[in-house]
């Protein structure tokens, strides 16, 4: 069955967010569960800036025959603040992939107790085996995995919450202190790392239905399955808040179906957030390195040795600490992002015609 382009993008958008902040349960505990009813409306309205972003970035990319985050950036700030920002973004992308490493540590040592180095080694060899076929492997990794994620995070999710036998929406002291403004930090850190994703799989959009698909069905598939997360999150709050997986301590109460399979969904996010992170990353690299990190092999290896040597740091202490710190700069993204999307392209249309790419190296 062939698969469209739109729904390709959109595999590869919504895994961007489908990491171990948020199939953990760790970013839905600080961000929304704190709030009750209201952090379910919080969650709904980061899913809107989600959809919006993520067909605004298509657009743009489409419309002036961009393909790397770097041509994006320069495009819409010019080349020194677009340059800067680059750089910003790059490290944020380290550290979220180093983040996904360090959740595949802590996943290992709570679930199997398997050594936390051992557990971030094995998914740092198999992002590396990924990333040498390109964009083609992360594509291909994300469409295979994605109705496992998906599916498997509704089904575990739903399960939990109505087989559950406790009062729902206990509140507690949350930060930040609105939902509104949880809402917007959350969306805004994470779209700090899914636009350069978008940016480099757009050469995938060779239609105006591609980057609708690929944007707004990304944005709200994600949105769906957060929801569903959230509810066993309310109900259990007070027993996992301190833990690294809450949302594995609330599945094992289920028998070992629903732990295996909550635990394929996780590792599934964990591997293709980190593949698509990695990804951006090495994209920038290559485009930015001369000798030895210009080698796309050799570029690769040392970025999965140094991030599963950093994943030391520790999962939550990233999730905690590094990623609101780019909240505002993702603001900044999303607003200068949308506000040129919405404008008349200023030439002719030629995207509709399907432009030729250069090889990636």
């Amino acid at each position: 069955m062939r698969i469209s382009n739109g729904i390709k993008i959109a595999a590869v958008y919504a895994s961007v967010f489908l990491g171990a902040g948020f199939a953990s349960g760790q970013e839905l505990i600080r961000y929304f569960v704190g709030f009750g009813p209201m952090g379910a409306v919080g969650l709904l309205m980061a899913g809107v800036l989600f959809a919006l972003t993520g067909w605004s970035v298509l657009t743009i990319c489409r419309r002036e025959k961009i393909t790397t985050y770097s041509g994006m950036m320069q495009h819409l700030l010019g080349k020194r603040l677009g340059i800067a920002t680059e750089w910003l973004v790059a490290a944020f992308l380290f550290c979220l992939f180093v983040a996904m490493l360090a959740g595949a540590g802590a996943t290992a040592r709570q679930a199997f107790d398997i050594p936390f180095t051992a557990g971030a080694g094995i998914v740092g060899a198999v992002v590396f085996i990924i990333l040498l076929f390109d964009l083609n492997g992360i594509v291909k990794v994300n469409v295979i995995l994605a109705p496992l994620m998906i599916f498997g995070g509704f089904f575990v999710g739903l399960y939990a919450f109505l087989a559950a036998s406790r009062p729902a929406f206990a509140m507690f002291a949350g930060l930040p202190s609105s939902w509104v403004v949880a809402a917007v930090v959350y969306a805004s850190y994470n779209l700090v790392t899914g636009i350069p994703v978008l940016a480099a799989t757009s050469k995938l959009a060779t239609k105006k239905s591609d980057a609708f698909v690929g944007g707004v069905v990304g944005g709200g598939v994600i949105t769906l399955l957060g929801l569903s997360l959230l509810l066993p999150l309310f109900l259990y709050y007070t027993d996992v808040v301190n833990i690294e997986i809450p949302l594995l301590m609330i599945v094992v109460n289920y028998g070992p179906f629903f732990s295996l399979l909550y635990l394929g969904v996780l590792i599934s996010a964990l591997l293709t957030t980190a593949a698509c992170n990695g990804f951006a990353v090495l994209q920038w690299l290559n485009s930015h390195s001369r000798g030895w990190l210009a080698n796309r092999k050799v570029a690769a290896a040392a970025l999965c040795l140094l991030g599963i040597g950093a994943a030391h740091i520790g999962f939550s202490r990233i999730v905690a600490y590094v990623y609101p710190i780019f909240g505002l700069l993702g603001l900044f993204m999303i607003l200068i992002i949308i506000l040129n999307a919405i404008q008349p392209a200023t030439g002719p249309d030629t995207a509709s015609k399907t432009p030729e790419y250069p090889k990636s190296r």
